[in-house]
């Protein structure tokens, strides 16, 4: 019995660290090219280990895009208001979903979950209309406003994750005098850290990863995201691979380290939401 679950274990380790391989690859190609001279790149056979080991890719890439540090701080200001304001919003719907009683609370849900099947391509021509119409248009409005009229996605996790907190603390709360708003504020999103701070993540890798709205809706270079501006490092300086990777370093950043400092809280959020 011990030599089979030994042999399982070890099966397991072994699917596990080809599975780590095959997606820390790209990874460790990404900072083997940026490390580069843009000769080491056309070498064949190609090389792991740069040598010699250089950062001059990072000092091309902002002095050949001058508006780079300024990407990353619109990057960095919309990525955040958005995570804010899917918190806000979609926390205080999926309350109404998850505590609240009304015989129309499962119909709305399923309404609120159908949207999820729209495509975003659908709506893009009556948005972009609209947002053309009331003067939106490069601006930064249409990327942060349409956030805080809540996410579906997010309302549903929301919800999950909220109707695994037992009823009797509303019930608590209402004999000490207390109403909708006081179980919303006071109890349930001091009891709800875990799935506030996966939205958040989830909301702000959406923003950052997200290259077809700032896309449509921006023109200025002035006002652009991290995104579109690296595929302008593309269009511009498509020879120049460490570059290139350099940029996508860069890009790469903000995510890592949010998710490994948050990573705790991260997995427990989305385990209980899927509890229920």
């Amino acid at each position: 019995m011990s030599t089979a679950k030994a042999m399982t274990s070890t099966y397991k380790y072994i699917m596990l660290l080809l599975g780590l391989l095959v997606f820390i690859g790209p990874l460790l190609w990404l900072l083997s090219t940026m490390l580069k001279t843009q000769d080491q790149t056309y070498v064949f056979p190609p090389k792991l280990l740069p040598n010699p080991l250089t950062f001059s890719s990072f000092s091309r890439l902002f002095e050949t895009m001058s508006l780079m540090p300024r990407w990353i701080m619109n990057s960095f200001a919309v990525s955040i208001i958005n995570g804010l304001g899917t918190i806000l919003t979609s926390s205080l719907i999926a309350f109404g979903f998850a505590r609240t009683r009304s015989r129309l609370r499962s119909v709305l849900f399923i309404i609120v979950l159908a949207t999820l099947m729209i495509p975003s391509q659908v709506t893009l021509i009556p948005m972009y209309i609209l947002f053309s119409k009331i003067g939106w248009y490069d601006t930064w409005l249409p990327l942060t406003i349409p956030v805080f009229l809540a996410n579906p996605y997010f309302i549903f996790l929301f919800r999950q994750f909220f109707m695994t907190l037992p009823r009797e603390l509303d019930e608590a709360t209402y004999v000490d005098g207390g109403n909708y708003w006081t179980i919303y504020s006071k109890v349930i999103l001091p009891l709800s850290g875990p799935i506030i701070i996966s939205g958040f993540i989830f909301a702000f890798v959406f923003t950052w990863t997200d290259y077809f709205s700032p896309l449509i809706f921006i023109q200025s270079e002035k006002l652009q995201m991290m995104s579109v501006g690296l595929q302008l490092i593309m269009g511009k300086n498509s020879q120049d691979l460490p570059m290139m990777a350099a940029g996508s370093f860069l890009a790469l950043v903000p995510i890592a380290v949010i998710y490994f400092t948050a990573q705790k809280y991260f997995v427990d959020g989305v385990v209980m939401s899927g509890i229920k």
